[in-house]
C-alpha cells in the first residue's frame, strides 16, 4: 500500500524465474490466483506451477469439528444482543474446566466502533478521515484507526445537545469485559495492537498463554496463524462477519481464509478440539466451506462468480486512486483520467468509475478511484501506456497512485 507498490509473492516468483530455481508457496488457504495456476500445472497446461497437497495433518489427527451459531436466533431467544452466545460461553467454561485452553478471535479492536446520538443520529467522526472514531475504554479516548487522531468522547451531542451518547458496535475490549462478567474466574490474555505496542509484548503475551498462565487468548487476526499450542481445545470466532460485507471482491476469500486458519489452531494436541463460529450469515458459502474445512468447495463457488464478472484469476485489474486536498479537484482529475482511459480502452478493457473510494478521505486527502478490468495483461498495459500523460503530473496538492493487481479496494 506504499511506494514502491509490490506483492511479495509475485516478486519471489519473478526472482526465482530469473535465477532458474523453484519457489515453494505454502498455505492452507492459497489465493485463488495461485491455486488456479497450480491446478493448471497439475492438469498439464503450461502454467509453470505444480499443485502439491498435504492430505494429512501435521502430527496426525483429524481437523476439529465446527459448529456454526446463528446469532439472529440468539437475539430472538435472549431478547437482546449479546456478543458471546450461550453455546460459546458454555464451551469456553467446559474447555477450561477440562484442563484445556481457548482462543477467541474478533478481528476488531477497541470497545465500541461508533459513538452516536440516539435523537439526531450524529456520529463522532475523525476530522481528518472519513470514518467514525472507535472508543477505547482502556484510555478513555475515541481514536481514529487510520491516522491515530484521538479525543475525549463528548458528554452530549454536539449537534442537538442531547446527553447520553450511545456506544455502538464492539471490539476486543468489550468482548473481554463481557467474557469476564459471564465467567469471572477466567484468566484472559488480550492480544491486539493496543496491548502489543511495547517491545517484546507479543512474546510476553504468547509465553503467558503457552505456559498455561492464561486460560483464554482473545485477539485480532494476529492470533489466527502459526500458533501451535497443544492444550487449545476450543477456538471461537466471535464474529465471522467483520470483513464479509466490505466493498471488495475478495471479501469472501479473506473471510474463508481467516476462518480456516484460526480453526486450525484447535485440536493440535491429544485432548482434541472443536471450533464455534458465530455469524449473522450462517448460509454464506464462505462460512459453510470453512465449517467443513473444504477449500475446493469454496474455490469452486467463488471462482464461478469471479469468472462471470471477469475478476482475477480470469482477468487483470489495475486501480487508480486520485487524491487531492480539495474534493472537487480529486473528482475533476479522476473524471479526466477516466475519459482518457476510455478513449483507448477498446473491446477487451472496461473502465469502471470514477467513484469516491469506500474510505473517501484519509489524513485530509480526498480520494476518488477508478478500476480498469482487462482480459489480459497485454491489454491492460496497452491502455495504461497509451494513457500515460493523463496518469502523471499533479503536484503537492494532488496525487495519482497506480496499483496493478490491487489487493486492497478500500
Amino acid at each position: 500500500q506504499s511506494k514502491p507498490r509490490y506483492h511479495a509473492r509475485d516478486v519471489a516468483v519473478q526472482r526465482a524465474r530469473l535465477l532458474g530455481i523453484p519457489v515453494v508457496l505454502g498455505s492452507a488457504t492459497p489465493s485463488l490466483e495461485s491455486y488456479c495456476l497450480a491446478k493448471e500445472g497439475k492438469e498439464g497446461t503450461e502454467s509453470g506451477s505444480r499443485l502439491l497437497i498435504l492430505s494429512e495433518r501435521q502430527g496426525g489427527g483429524a481437523l476439529p469439528p465446527v459448529t456454526v451459531i446463528d446469532m439472529r436466533r440468539e437475539i430472538q431467544e435472549r431478547k437482546r444482543l449479546h456478543h458471546l452466545s450461550v453455546p460459546l460461553l458454555d464451551a469456553t467454561a467446559k474447555a477450561v474446566d477440562g484442563g484445556g485452553q481457548a482462543i477467541l478471535l474478533l478481528n476488531r479492536r477497541g470497545f465500541a466502533t461508533a459513538i452516536a446520538c440516539r435523537r439526531c443520529g450524529f456520529a463522532v467522526k475523525c476530522p481528518h478521515c472519513d470514518i467514525t472514531l472507535t472508543y477505547h475504554k482502556g484510555d478513555g479516548r475515541a481514536r481514529c484507526h487510520l491516522c491515530d487522531h484521538s479525543l475525549s468522547p463528548p458528554a452530549a451531542c454536539p449537534e442537538c445537545g442531547m446527553g447520553g451518547l450511545k456506544y455502538l458496535g464492539f471490539g476486543t475490549e468489550r468482548v473481554e469485559e463481557e467474557l469476564l462478567k459471564a465467567l469471572p474466574s477466567l484468566r484472559v490474555a488480550r492480544m491486539d495492537s493496543d496491548t502489543t505496542r511495547g517491545r517484546l509484548s507479543h512474546q510476553r503475551i504468547l509465553a503467558r498463554f503457552g505456559s498455561g498462565e492464561a486460560d483464554v487468548l482473545l485477539g485480532t487476526q494476529m492470533i489466527a496463524k502459526g500458533l501451535d499450542i497443544p492444550r487449545v481445545t476450543l477456538v471461537g470466532v466471535v464474529s465471522a462477519d467483520v470483513a464479509l460485507n466490505l466493498p471488495d471482491f475478495r471479501a469472501s476469500e479473506r473471510t474463508f481464509q481467516l476462518l480456516a486458519q484460526v480453526a486450525g489452531r484447535a485440536g493440535r494436541g491429544p485432548l482434541g478440539g472443536r471450533v464455534i463460529v458465530q455469524t449473522f450469515h450462517p448460509t454464506h458459502p464462505a462460512i459453510l466451506a470453512a465449517a467443513t474445512h473444504d477449500y475446493p468447495l469454496f474455490s469452486k463457488a467463488e471462482l464461478a462468480q469471479r469468472k462471470a464478472l471477469g475478476y482475477p484469476p480470469y482477468g487483470r485489474l489495475a486501480r487508480l486512486v486520485v487524491q487531492a486536498r480539495e474534493e472537487e479537484a480529486a473528482t475533476e482529475r479522476a473524471a479526466a483520467v477516466g475519459e482518457a482511459l476510455r478513449r483507448v480502452a477498446g473491446q477487451d478493457v472496461e473502465v469502471l468509475g470514477p467513484a469516491p473510494c469506500p474510505i473517501s478521505k484519509i489524513e485530509r486527502w480526498h480520494r476518488v478511484h477508478l478500476l480498469i478490468k482487462a482480459h489480459s495483461a497485454a491489454a491492460l498495459y496497452r491502455v495504461l501506456g497509451a494513457s500515460e500523460k493523463a496518469l502523471t503530473g499533479g503536484g503537492r496538492s494532488l496525487r495519482i497512485a497506480l496499483d496493478i493487481d490491487p489487493t486492497d479496494m478500500l
